[in-house]
C-alpha cells in the first residue's frame, strides 16, 4: 500500500500528465484509489473530475473566498484544460496568483481522494492559503467581486451623471489635507452605461483621488459626454511635478472588462479618460432600400445608445415617423420609389418633423444641396463607422442641447470643492 507522500507523488505527476496520450497511470495509484487497473487512464479521470466537485464550495460563497478560488482553479486546470493563463485570464487574477494557489488546490484535492487519510481532510480541504493575495491582484478581487454583484443584478445599468455627484458627495464628506477642485465643465445628461454603478463609481472615486495627488492645487477638470457612440468621463489638470512617468499615473487604478481607463502626460498636463459603451433608446429611422448598407449602421451601431429601425421605401416614411418617432433620421437619395431629394424638403417644410436632424448619406457628391434642402449632415458614401457613429454622436439631441448651452455660456457648469486626502 502506498504512504500519502507516494501517493501524493504519483497524483501530482497524474494529473501533469493526464492528457499525455502515452501516459499510462501507476498500478500503485490506481490500487490506492480503488480503480480497476484494466481501466486505466478513463478511470482515474472519473475519479479526479468527482474529487473536484467535492471541493465544490456552497452557491452563497463570495466568488473571491479562497475556497471559490481554489475550486474554480481546479475546475478551469483539469476539466477544461485550459493553461495557467487563460486559466488566470477566467478567474481574473494573475499568472502570479495561479502559480502560488495552484500547489495548495492540488493538495486539497489529493486529500479529497486519499480514502487512509480521511480523518485529516476536513482540515485541510477548508485551510486557507499559506499567504494573502499579494497588492498586485488587488484590482482582479475587485473585479470579482464586482463580477458577483453585476450577476446579482444583471439588469442595472449606471447614469452617468448621477454617478458622478454621488461621487462628488462623498468626497465632500471625507476628512482631508488638501483641498481640491472639481470644476464640472460639461457633463451631458442622458448618458447611460451597461456598468454596473458600484463598479464605475469606484473607478471615478479612484481616479479623482488619484489625479489630485499629481495636479497643481488639486484643481481638476471634469468632462463627460459621448464620443464615438461611448459614454466617456475625461479628467485633466496642470501636473505639480514635472518629469512624472505616466506609469506614475496611471498606477493602481481599478479597471474591468467593459470599463477602459487611459492615463496621458502631455504638455505638463495630466489626464485620465474612462470609457464605457453607452446605451440608451437614440431612436435612428433609416431610409434606405440597399439592405447591405442597412446591415452596415447595424453593425456600426451595435453596443450603442442609438436602435436603428429601417425603410425601404420613401412612401413609407410618414407612417414610420409617426410610428417611431425618431430621434434622428438616416436618408438615402436613391430610393426606389420617390427622390429623396424631395423627401429631404418634405421633411424640412413639415413643422412635425423640421426637428428631427437628417443626416444624408448617399453616393451622390452633393453636399451643399444637401445642407441647402435642410440636412443637418452630409456622409459620401461608402462611409466609414466611425463618420457615421461621429455623425450621429453630433446630432444626438442630448448632445446638441449640451453644446448650445455649453456654447453659450463660457463659465463652468458646476464647481465644487472637495476635500480629498
Amino acid at each position: 500500500m502506498l504512504t500519502y507522500d507516494a501517493f501524493a507523488k504519483e497524483f501530482k505527476i497524474a494529473l501533469a500528465r493526464l492528457h499525455d496520450p502515452d501516459y499510462r497511470p501507476a498500478e500503485g495509484l490506481l490500487r490506492a484509489l480503488g480503480c480497476p487497473v484494466h481501466e486505466g487512464k478513463a478511470a482515474l479521470w472519473g475519479l479526479i473530475l468527482a474529487g473536484i466537485e467535492r471541493l465544490k464550495p456552497p452557491a452563497e460563497t463570495p466568488p473571491s473566498a479562497y475556497v471559490a478560488l481554489r475550486y474554480d482553479l481546479l475546475h478551469s486546470r483539469f476539466q477544461l484544460k485550459l493553461t495557467q493563463e487563460e486559466t488566470a485570464y477566467q478567474l481574473n487574477v494573475s499568472r502570479r496568483t495561479v502559480n502560488r494557489l495552484q500547489p495548495s488546490a492540488i493538495e486539497a484535492l489529493t486529500v479529497a481522494l486519499w480514502p487512509q487519510n480521511a480523518q485529516t481532510a476536513p482540515a485541510l480541504l477548508t485551510a486557507v492559503p499559506p499567504s494573502p493575495l499579494d497588492e498586485t491582484d488587488w484590482n482582479a478581487q475587485l473585479q470579482r467581486e464586482v463580477h458577483s454583484l453585476a450577476s446579482k443584478a444583471p439588469s442595472v445599468n449606471a447614469v452617468v451623471n448621477e454617478v458622478i455627484h454621488d461621487v462628488l458627495e462623498l468626497l465632500r464628506a471625507m476628512p482631508s489635507t488638501q483641498q481640491v477642485t472639481v470644476n464640472l465643465i460639461s457633463v451631458q445628461p442622458n448618458l447611460v452605461a451597461p456598468v454596473h454603478p458600484v463598479l464605475l463609481h469606484q473607478i471615478l472615486l479612484s481616479a479623482l483621488t488619484h489625479l489630485a495627488t499629481h495636479v497643481v492645487e488639486g484643481e481638476i477638470a471634469l468632462y463627460a459626454r459621448l464620443e464615438s457612440g461611448n459614454a466617456r468621463i475625461s479628467l485633466a489638470g496642470a501636473v505639480a511635478r514635472p518629469g512624472m512617468c505616466k506609469a506614475e499615473l496611471g498606477r493602481d487604478l481599478p479597471t474591468a472588462q467593459d470599463v477602459a481607463v487611459e492615463t496621458l502626460l502631455e504638455a505638463e498636463r495630466a489626464y485620465i479618460w474612462i470609457t464605457m459603451p453607452a446605451i440608451g433608446k437614440v431612436k435612428v429611422l433609416v431610409v434606405d432600400d440597399n439592405e447591405d448598407i442597412v446591415g452596415f449602421y447595424r453593425d456600426a451601431t451595435i453596443g450603442t445608445r442609438y436602435h436603428l429601425v429601417s425603410i425601404a421605401q420613401g412612401g413609407q416614411l410618414a407612417a414610420a415617423v409617426q410610428a417611431l418617432a425618431p430621434d434622428l433620421i438616416v436618408l438615402d437619395i436613391m430610393l426606389p420609389d420617390i427622390d429623396g431629394w424631395r423627401l429631404l424638403m418634405r421633411l424640412h417644410e413639415d413643422p412635425a418633423t423640421r426637428h428631427i436632424p437628417v443626416v444624408v448619406c448617399t453616393v451622390i457628391r452633393e453636399e451643399q444641396l444637401a445642407l441647402a434642402l435642410g440636412a443637418a449632415c452630409y456622409l459620401a458614401k461608402p462611409v466609414r463607422p466611425a463618420a457615421f457613429i461621429g455623425a450621429l454622436d453630433q446630432l444626438c439631441p442630448q448632445a446638441a442641447e449640451e453644446a448650445s448651452r455649453v456654447s453659450t455660456n463660457s463659465e463652468p457648469v458646476g464647481r465644487s470643492k472637495n476635500p480629498l486626502p
